[in-house]
C-alpha cells in the first residue's frame, strides 16, 4: 500500500503542470491577481457594475433573438437569411459589449497589469 502512494505522488509530481503564471488567480473572471491600487479599484467597481448591467440587457435580447428563432423554424418555409440577420444581431452586440469593456480596462491597467490580464483575457469573451 505504502508503494502505490509513494509511487501516486511521484507520478503526480511529475506531470502536475507548472503554475508559475497562474498561480495567484483562482476564481473566474478575478482581478486580484492584477494587484490594483485604490483608485484603480474604485474605477473598475464602476465598469464592472455597468458590465454586469450591460450583459444583463445583451442576455434579455438574446433571449427575444431566440424565441424569434423558434418562430422562424416553426414556419413552414425555413427562412435561412432571417436567421442569419438575428445571429448577426448577436454577435455584433456582443462584439461591442466585449470592445467597450476591453477598452475601459485597457486604458485603467498599467502595462505590466495589462501583461497579467492577457493571460485570462477568454474568460471576459460574452457567451
Amino acid at each position: 500500500m505504502r508503494l502505490l502512494v509513494i509511487l501516486s505522488l511521484l507520478v503526480y509530481t511529475l506531470f502536475a503542470d507548472s503554475h508559475e503564471k497562474k498561480d495567484h488567480h483562482y476564481y473566474h473572471k478575478d482581478l486580484t491577481y492584477l494587484n490594483l491600487d485604490n483608485d484603480q479599484k474604485k474605477s473598475l467597481k464602476h465598469i464592472l457594475k455597468k458590465y454586469r448591467k450591460n450583459i444583463k440587457k445583451y442576455r434579455e435580447k438574446k433571449e427575444d433573438i431566440v424565441e424569434k428563432k423558434q418562430e422562424i423554424f416553426l414556419e413552414d418555409d425555413f427562412d435561412t437569411e432571417k436567421i442569419e440577420r438575428l445571429n448577426q444581431k448577436i454577435s455584433k452586440k456582443s462584439t461591442e459589449l466585449e470592445i467597450k469593456f476591453l477598452k475601459q480596462i485597457h486604458a485603467l491597467l498599467s502595462k505590466e497589469q495589462r501583461k497579467k490580464f492577457i493571460e485570462y483575457i477568454d474568460e471576459w469573451e460574452i457567451e
